[in-house]
């Protein structure tokens, strides 16, 4: 099937390359707004012409309309790089997770967004905003972890990115894909408060913070109804309570019933004719009012307006912006900061290179390139190094020791015995398994969940650990995997276990220079590794019968797993102190500002990440022991200390009142915790908020111009995004919102009526003074809301958002 499907991929291709010939003739006047633009095509348009702009027309395209020059889409997978030969494969979710950093996030998202524009796509099918429910489900390679504000926090940086490029960011699979086994009639349940406070609280921090230009519906079933048609999910909570303006896409094949699906408020069906073959009749009959159709097609239209698809666009090729210079780097720093080191008995590791006169590198990953799980995130790089290659390059192969020892998932054991004979030989060993796409992937053409079903490391594996223990005690373990393995049988025989989720086509590279201290690991671990299966909640699909997933059910049933979420060692050492705050008593839902100093205390530079939770005291209904709400990856030289500030604001405390439904912060008893992990937080913090008046708190998160890749001498309006992460509404409030160029106000929007909810977001346009871009050159805007500072607000200083914008 996946050659079929590239067939698909490379017609489409060559046909996207025509589409771009649209932008130039628009050099028409045009009205003012995206939406004056959007009912001003509505007008023009016929029914026939409105319904197939919710049509697809190949496996990755949507209908061109001619008449009207309204291109359509031309989308691609993947979540971790465009499915195209020669392209690059950069580490997937599970490890940009491992990293715990937004700034590489982004970098990681703007090389993949180039390299999508390259191959003529309008839209890439990622990031993945998946919540590691169980380390066995089969996409977990795609997902960003177990915890909903890491996958936020980090998919927004990752849409950012993405979208400085012409590219469409598509923020998926909402929500809740998981089990891959039966993904098509999965009913999960789950209660309204779960939705908004855990399970969908990454996307509403990825759709707000990031601005993705599309959301993609999941498959499963929730509460009854596929995701696809789910009014609940589509309407009340996406679009009302989280104010996403953009369109919806389901996935491939995700539409039941199709009057339900646009009803609900999926915009776009792909995967299947089922619009095609029900639309005209549904419309006709009245079943579907044209109101419904509408709607969608200003969605669609809003988002193609938005994304440029209607103006100039910058061009580019594949041989321009694909696999680059840059994009090698950006690839291989991902891997490096992905790796995780979680055991280093007697300081193992590093290895000299001076000590070491030969390696054994012995196990089934060991000359395998181990890009991702199977499936449609399956990337065809040019190149990609393997754990042996790596080591070939930085010692010579001359001095790497080389054998299988066995297979990935197989009983054979044929091979041991050549594999303990070099172990015998070299001065130190490194055993390269874990799992492999034959192992884990998706729900499709065999694709199923975790092969075994289990998290213990598959086959021969821990036996031939052991074996080679036997004959060479300087034993260290690397796993590389999507989903978590577990190998608690054989941990005990290694001095040195790293842990490197499917970092793309310079894994190897990365893992040679980590092994050797060219490069001081310091990634944490996005999901907790159990000791054995039996510490796992049951897997089934009820969602309100535990306490959740992850460090959150390790908590409340006071087990230790084997490494905790956010667990990870580093070749210096780090310690803690003087953690503070500005005042321990506050009202509730103003923002408390935390501070603590972290310092090196090793030999050598490295890296830390800071991690803030928050337990919540005395709750009237269950509440997670500790929730993470912050961090930091710290760069500290050997001695070297820095304070670490986080704000956490009324956001951080939210509840949802499901009798009202709304956000709220609840007075009461809290304790901040700081530490390297989520079973090791050294210092903490009580603090008392108390009842007082609630605040609204205004942040712009995102700027966004009309035209989006302006020419010298076009008229430009500006946009921003604007979410409230107060406590209090904004009720019909009278709000000056501005936009300045290089320092200089160039628009605004004077006494612009706004009406937000705490934990909603909207997308408000300038009014007055469109700006005229001038010359060629990279400008700085910057979007600012209550400028005059009319508004009584908890904080100042998050009312604006700067961007660059390039003027062609």
């Amino acid at each position: 099937m996946l050659n079929f499907l590239e067939s698909f991929r490379r017609a489409a291709f060559v046909f996207s390359l025509g589409l771009l010939s649209y932008g130039p003739a628009q050099a028409q006047q045009l009205p003012s707004t995206a939406d004056a633009r959007v009912e001003a095509l509505l007008k023009q348009m016929s029914t026939e012409e409105k319904l197939a702009q919710l049509y697809n027309n190949g496996f990755m395209t949507t209908p061109t309309n001619d008449r009207l020059k309204v291109p359509g889409f031309v989308m691609d997978d993947g979540p971790h790089g465009v499915r195209f030969e020669r392209a690059s494969s950069f580490p997937t979710g599970m490890a940009v997770a491992s990293t715990w950093d937004r700034a590489l996030a982004y970098r990681l998202g703007q090389a993949m967004g180039e390299e999508f524009w390259a191959y003529g796509k309008h839209q890439q099918l990622g990031p993945c905003l998946d919540i590691v429910q169980d380390p066995r489900a089969g996409r977990n390679a795609e997902a960003g972890g177990e915890d909903p504000f890491l996958i936020g926090q980090l998919s927004g940086y990752t849409i950012r990115g993405i979208q400085t490029t012409p590219v469409i960011a598509t923020a998926k699979h909402f929500m809740i894909e998981g089990k891959q086994s039966t993904r098509h009639t999965r009913n999960q349940i789950f209660t309204d408060r779960g939705v908004m406070e855990q399970f969908g609280y990454n996307f509403r921090m990825a759709v707000q913070e990031g601005g993705p230009l599309s959301v993609m519906s999941s498959y499963n079933l929730i509460n009854g109804e596929h995701a696809a048609e789910s009014p609940y999910l589509m309407n009340t909570v996406l679009r009302q309570r989280w104010g996403f303006p953009f369109y919806v896409v389901s996935d491939w094949d995700a539409v039941h019933d199709s009057q339900k699906a646009i009803v609900a408020g999926n915009d776009i069906c792909m995967g299947s004719d089922d619009y095609q073959k029900d639309l005209p009749g549904l419309v006709a009959s009245g079943k579907v009012p044209m109101s419904v159709i509408d709607a969608a097609v200003r969605n669609v239209l809003r988002t193609k307006i938005m994304a440029g698809m209607l103006d100039f666009y910058p061009t580019s090729s594949p041989a321009q912006s694909a696999n680059t210079a840059a994009h090698k780097e950006v690839a291989l720093q991902g891997a490096r900061e992905s790796i995780v080191l979680l055991k280093n008995t007697g300081n193992i590791l590093p290895f000299s290179k001076a000590a070491v006169k030969h390696i054994a590198v012995i196990g089934p990953n060991a000359d395998q390139s181990n890009l991702n799980c199977f499936g449609s995130s399956e990337t065809t790089p040019a190149y990609a190094v393997s754990l042996k290659q790596g080591l070939d390059t930085k010692l010579g192969a001359t001095k790497v020791y080389y054998a299988k020892g066995c297979d990935i998932n197989s009983i054979d054991t044929t091979g041991f015995r050549a594999a303990t004979e070099l172990a015998r030989q070299a001065d130190v060993v490194v055993f390269a398994g874990g799992l492999d796409l034959t192992q884990e992937g998706e729900g499709y053409n065999g694709g199923s969940d975790r092969v075994n079903n289990s998290t213990t490391l598959p086959g021969m594996q821990q036996q031939l650990i052991r074996a080679l223990a036997r004959v060479n005690p300087n034993l260290v373990v690397v796993l590389q995997s999507g989903g978590v393995v577990s190998m608690h049988e054989s941990l005990p025989a290694t001095k040195g276990l790293l842990y490197s989720f499917y970092a793309g086509q310079e894994a190897g590279t990365a893992l040679a220079d980590v092994l050797f201290g060219d490069y001081n690991p310091a990634g944490r671990m996005p999901v907790t590794m159990p000791t054995a299966d039996a510490q796992l909640p049951e897997w089934n699909d009820d969602f309100t019968d535990d306490f959740g997933n992850g460090y959150r059910w390790f908590d409340e049933k006071a087990l230790t797993p084997e490494f905790a979420f956010g667990a990870g060692l580093s070749y210096t050492s780090f310690q803690y102190t003087n953690l503070r705050t500005a005042s321990n008593s506050l009202v509730a839902g103003a923002p408390v500002q935390v501070m603590v100093d972290v310092q090196n205390t090793g030999k050598m530079a490295g890296d830390e990440v800071t991690q803030l939770y928050l337990t919540t005291h005395n709750s009237p209904v269950w509440i997670p022991k500790k929730e993470l709400k912050g961090f930091e990856r710290v760069a500290l030289a050997p001695g070297e200390k820095k304070t670490v500030t986080f704000q956490l604001t009324a956001e951080d405390f939210y509840r949802w009142n499901e009798q009202q439904k709304a956000y709220q912060v609840n007075a009461g008893r809290y304790t901040v915790r700081v530490g390297g992990a989520s079973d090791r937080l050294p210092l903490t913090q009580d603090l008392t908020l108390k009842s007082g008046a609630p605040r609204p708190d205004l942040k712009v998160t995102e700027v966004f111009s009309l035209p989006r890749f302006p020419k010298a001498g076009e008229q430009v309006r500006f946009y921003a995004l604007v979410r409230n992460l107060g406590n209090a509404p904004v009720t019909g409030q009278k709000l000056n919102l501005s936009f300045s160029v290089n320092n200089a106000t160039v628009a605004s929007a004077p006494g612009t009526s706004v009406t937000l909810q705490p934990g909603q977001a909207m997308l408000l346009p300038a009014t007055q003074s469109t700006w005229k871009a001038p010359a060629v050159g990279k400008l700085s805007v910057q979007a600012t809301i209550d400028s005059d500072k009319k508004l009584k607000e908890w904080l100042e200083d998050n009312n604006a958002y700067t961007r660059q914008l390039e003027v062609y």
